[in-house]
């Protein structure tokens, strides 16, 4: 929508700006018109009379009625003129179409030249529209693209496949990219960070060296896991080489969907070892969204966000 909104943002000052000119080019026109016909008519008095003797004087009176009509006209205008409060809708459109243009596109984070976290239109791929993403700054480095993230269970992650295909949430909000661009991404090389938090305040990290999904005839399958490190321990190789399973789409290794009996959507194995998707809630409970070697439990945590930067 951000895309949308600075398209028609920028669509809508050119309109503006066009018809500002019409506006401005058909006052000149009607002036001008008034100008030739009022001197058309002093043109013919004054044939009418003493052309030598009169045409002299008829000039002078000429130039002293338009001297004095601009001072007259330009001292009411002054008068009627007030001080502006604010910049005109012009300015600040203008200036919501620059900031929008300082923010993108770009060919990813990494490529965002400013180095300040916060929303941007990226645009990996030249044959595609720009979309918004929320680029991580400052942390490890910087250069990272949130993928997934939740903080306050305000977003309902327990979703069917369409929805986590394309993607849910807004960039800098509780959000899932989709499953889709997340595999066009991964077709060259990215690394993969994941930060965690429990309710009491605890913070751990999970890096990957590697990181690719497949498409969705392979389900979106998590083809490349890269080595571990980090302080959060890993549960995230368990899954390496599974297909992601939702409410509607089961392609895990349990008789049951895990993606129901965890209520969650992952790319489960017999069912998890971590349940980022999971339900937003505390307490030990396959449920939660979790990170088993957190605390080497199901127990649920209050932060998560995943990002991806290319290698």
């Amino acid at each position: 929508m951000d895309y949308l909104e600075y398209k028609l943002m920028e669509l809508e000052f050119e309109i503006k700006e066009q018809n500002e000119q019409t506006t401005r080019n058909q006052a000149r026109l009607e002036k001008t018109h008034e100008g030739m016909s009022w001197m058309m008519t002093r043109m013919e008095e004054a044939i009418s009379q003493n052309f030598t003797s009169i045409m002299g004087q008829s000039w002078k009176i000429l130039q002293r009625q338009i001297s004095c009509a601009h001072h007259e006209s330009l001292r009411n205008e002054m008068f009627k003129m007030k001080p502006v409060k604010g910049p005109s809708d012009n300015v600040r459109m203008l200036f919501d179409l620059q900031q929008f243009k300082a923010r993108g596109p770009f060919e990813s984070c990494k490529a965002e030249p400013t180095k300040t976290s916060g929303k941007y239109m990226l645009q990996p791929f030249p044959t595609e529209d720009p979309f918004v993403a929320f680029c991580e700054q400052t942390k490890f480095g910087g250069g990272w693209l949130v993928i997934q993230h939740r903080y306050d269970g305000s977003m309902e992650f327990y979703r069917n496949w369409t929805e986590y295909k394309n993607g849910f949430g807004e960039a800098d909000k509780e959000f899932w990219i989709g499953l889709e661009r997340l595999h066009k991404l991964t077709e060259t090389n990215h690394q993969l960070l994941i930060e965690l938090e429990d309710f009491t305040g605890d913070y751990k990290y999970a890096r990957y060296a590697g990181f690719q999904i497949g498409n969705e005839t392979e389900k979106y399958s998590l083809k490349t896991l890269g080595a571990y490190s980090g302080t959060a321990g890993d549960s995230l190789t368990y899954h390496k080489g599974m297909m992601f399973t939702t409410l509607d789409s089961d392609n895990d290794k349990n008789a049951a969907n895990c993606a129901e009996t965890s209520s969650g959507a992952w790319w489960y194995n017999t069912c998890h070892h971590s349940n980022l998707n999971g339900k937003f809630m505390t307490g030990n409970d396959q449920r939660a969204m979790s990170w088993y070697h957190f605390k080497s439990s199901h127990y649920g945590l209050k932060y998560t966000r995943m990002m991806i930067r290319e290698m």
